[in-house]
């Protein structure tokens, strides 16, 4: 499971974070609700030996990549245990302390820090409404967070993403962001136009230097026979110019749109489907009807958003 990990201790010493820590971390960093905080610092001490040498391993993955592209692609972990399906969590709180120093060689603020680790309660939420206990089963997702890649500005997250010699921003959406508005989308591409080449010269010259993209199921155009025109997912997804040739259908979103339109950890008949508000009986209808969704990979068209020409302001 974990033969592609760096070994024990490889890059830099770990101490794994203590019951105390991971509580205060949860709360004072991650907005974690109280009872997450609670279950994540009784199981820290439930772990195996070789459960906290995989946590070690994750680790070592984290700090040899700081400022890397991506995200890395941790294995799936063993979740058949609270302690199991938090393994994940332990070397992300403990990797807070390389971001942070991190963001401070790039000049980012620590409210940008604070900013982003906050995602990490949100998908532990997720996961409770999923599965009915603490769990953080995309951990390896916040490595994107820690290593210094990804960062939220406003409504949006972007990360680094690419090659070192050819990045681009991928755009990310998350759940208790509040609207999607068009309004709220320009304020955040604006404000990541001036972050990053701040930030991260190397990357990002200058700000006409940065390609946008988003794969998402939300850039699937069926959702235009199914969702109301005025809609801020149709208004949202028409701001990007669609990658590779209309047969392309890009890969199957049915997995994501149960998790993350629907809350449900396994697939359900369509009858089963919740529709307690618009987009989820809009999508159940489509299951309903045998629509196969998509994730669709679209680059973002700056004169769509901005209504002209746009040229970035240098400050």
């Amino acid at each position: 499971m974990t033969t592609d990990l760096p070994e024990i201790d490889s890059c830099k010493p770990y101490r794994h974070p203590d019951r105390s820590l991971i509580y205060n971390r949860l709360l004072e960093w991650c907005n974690a609700d109280v009872l997450d905080a609670q279950e994540a610092a009784e199981a820290s001490s439930q772990l195996s030996a070789e459960q906290l040498d995989t946590a070690n391993r994750l680790y070592q993955d984290i700090v040899g990549n700081m400022g890397g592209t991506g995200w890395r692609q941790w294995p799936k972990m063993p979740g058949d245990t609270i302690p199991g399906a938090l393994l994940g969590l332990y070397p992300v709180l403990a990797a807070l302390d390389d971001m942070v120093a991190f963001h401070r060689r790039h000049n980012v603020n620590q409210v940008h820090s604070r900013r982003i680790m906050s995602d990490v309660g949100e998908k532990l939420r997720l996961n409770r409404r999923l599965y009915h206990r603490a769990g953080l089963d995309v951990a390896f997702w916040f490595t994107g967070h820690v290593k210094g890649t990804l960062y939220q500005l406003g409504r949006l997250q972007y990360c680094i993403e690419g090659s070192s010699t050819a990045p681009h921003l991928g755009m990310h959406i998350r759940e208790e962001g509040g609207p999607l508005t068009h309004e709220g989308i320009g304020e955040s591409v604006e404000a990541a136009q001036q972050f990053f080449p701040k930030a991260f010269p190397d990357f990002f010259p200058g700000p006409d230097d940065i390609r946008f993209t988003c794969d998402s199921w939300l850039l699937d155009p069926q959702l235009d026979d199914w969702l109301p025109r005025r809609s801020n997912i149709r208004s949202f997804a028409s701001l990007f110019d669609l990658i590779g040739p209309e047969e392309n259908t890009g890969r199957d979103a049915a997995s994501d749109l149960r998790r993350f339109a629907f809350s449900l950890p396994e697939p359900v008949p369509s009858a089963q489907l919740p529709r307690n508000n618009s987009l989820r009986k809009a999508l159940a209808e489509g299951f309903d009807a045998d629509v196969q969704w998509k994730s669709r990979m679209g680059v973002l068209n700056l004169e769509k958003l901005f209504g002209k020409p746009f040229s970035v302001r240098r400050s």
